[in-house]
């Protein structure tokens, strides 16, 4: 016959859960840091979005409101995972964000104005000249057969595209934090509505407010 406390196997069941959501927590926190770092040079791609997307469906399935925690304790768990889930928004938002701020916008018509400029300088330059000659003849001893002109015409597309690529990127990081702060604070008052049906819910949103 079993001697355990009934209330041991929830104790135990409820420590396992929270340990689970703080790892989920931070497994999330450090992963979006990582992608917004080396992901903040250069144009946004839609890997970026799927990152995102990725850490937002593990913060959903395996974070749970600290329903049963103290205020202090669950106010600062409450805000951990809004400002978390506003770190992985920006990953979703950065690419559809790029591409309306290129389409839309007089910015993203400068920066097409920029990498035209930055192209026709590699075209218009004889030292790029002369040195799409040297490419186009190293390349045919290596067995590649290209004119001088393709490889100048491909350094040209290709500084185009570095161009426009670095400037969409940095017009699109430096509006960022709107989505951060709309999505963390729809996220904060959300987590604060459930809590009302908890048990210290009334008290915790009331005070945070």
């Amino acid at each position: 016959m079993s001697t355990d406390r009934p209330g041991a196997a929830t104790d135990a069941a409820r420590s396992t859960l929270g340990d689970v959501d703080r790892a989920a927590l931070l497994g999330a926190a450090l992963a979006a840091t990582v992608a917004l770092t080396f992901g903040g040079e250069g144009e946004w791609d839609y890997l970026a979005t799927s990152v995102g997307v990725a850490l937002l469906a593990v913060l959903a399935a395996f974070f749970r409101l600290p329903r049963t925690a103290p205020l202090p304790a669950a106010l600062a768990e409450v805000a951990a995972l809004s400002a978390v889930a506003a770190l992985a928004a920006t990953l979703v938002a950065a690419a559809p964000l790029q591409a309306l701020i290129a389409e839309r916008t007089a910015e993203g018509r400068g920066c097409r104005a920029a990498a035209a400029v930055a192209s026709a300088v590699v075209l218009l330059d004889e030292q790029h000249r002369q040195g799409a000659v040297a490419a186009a003849e190293r390349l045919a001893g290596e067995g590649e057969q290209a004119t001088a002109q393709e490889v100048h015409a491909l350094a040209a597309e290709h500084q185009r595209r570095t161009v426009l690529g670095a400037c969409l990127g940095a017009a699109t990081s430096r509006v960022l934090w709107v989505p951060a702060v709309v999505f963390g604070a729809a996220v904060f008052g959300a987590s604060c509505w459930r809590l009302r049906r908890g048990h210290r819910g009334v008290s915790a949103c009331s005070a945070s407010g």
